[in-house]
């Protein structure tokens, strides 16, 4: 984004504090998402496993994650390829961790619902993908470890904090295709202590391959934990024909 385009955004926020980020529409609650905005980004009626879209449910995954012996269902809020989504992206972007707030709605009533039909289970704990401590030193947070925070404090569900660490700096994700991060992430992840099979729940902002998770849950796993599932606030997993571009 150019310098210009940048200082345009920041003269609308300033001057349309109480209105949506999209729409513009007037906020009671102070800047975010407006109702009708986060509704129109939904994720909707997805595979549970790969996010693929699901004309019915049940049984709530595609027919080739039926077929899997083994998977991990991993939930999202938002369709990050829609404009609402991207809007996840500027928490880090713009270094204001509190715009996470807005999009916290439209997971917690997928969880919830999930949960009420038996789909899910309530995990021990939420873990957040940790970052690299010159990552930290650059943005002043960890954008994962709020939202888990957030989520905790609304789910009732204890977060565990610096059980996990990233060691070493890797290329930005964004840049590399499956198999790339998949490589890049390698031996990334190190975990401070053993599990007794406590069940966990790892978090980040958006699932974008599933490498990150894949690999911080292996780590998890190896080191005596149970990681039953996924939570990020949106999904960039599919793409609809029309958001192909």
């Amino acid at each position: 984004m150019n310098y210009l385009k940048k200082t345009a955004l920041w003269l609308l926020d300033a001057s349309l504090p109480n209105r949506c980020y999209l729409c513009h529409v007037p906020m009671q609650d102070g800047g975010g998402l407006c109702a009708l905005c986060l509704s129109d980004a939904q994720l909707g009626q997805v595979c549970l496993h790969c996010h693929k879209p699901l004309a019915h449910a049940p049984p709530h995954r595609c027919g080739s994650c039926l077929k899997r012996q083994r998977w991990r269902p991993t939930i999202s809020g938002l369709n990050y390829h829609h404009p609402a989504g991207r809007f996840v992206g500027l928490g880090k972007q713009r270094r204001q961790p509190s715009l996470y707030t807005a999009a916290l709605a439209p997971l917690i009533t997928k969880l919830n619902q999930l949960q009420q039909q038996g789909l899910l289970i309530t995990p021990d704990a939420l873990v957040a993908v940790p970052i690299h401590r010159t990552r930290l030193r650059q943005l002043g947070f960890n954008h994962a470890h709020i939202i888990a925070k957030q989520l905790g404090d609304a789910l009732g569900i204890e977060v565990i904090e610096n059980l996990v660490g990233k060691h070493h700096c890797t290329a930005n994700q964004q840049q590399l295709d499956a198999k790339a991060r998949r490589r890049n992430l390698k031996q990334a992840f190190s975990v401070t202590q053993t599990g007794k099979g406590q069940n966990l729940a790892l978090i980040d902002d958006v699932i974008t391959t599933g490498s990150t998770l894949s690999e911080l849950s292996g780590e998890l796993t190896r080191n005596g934990f149970r990681v039953s599932q996924s939570w990020t606030l949106a999904s960039a997993l599919y793409r609809t024909p029309n958001q192909s571009n």
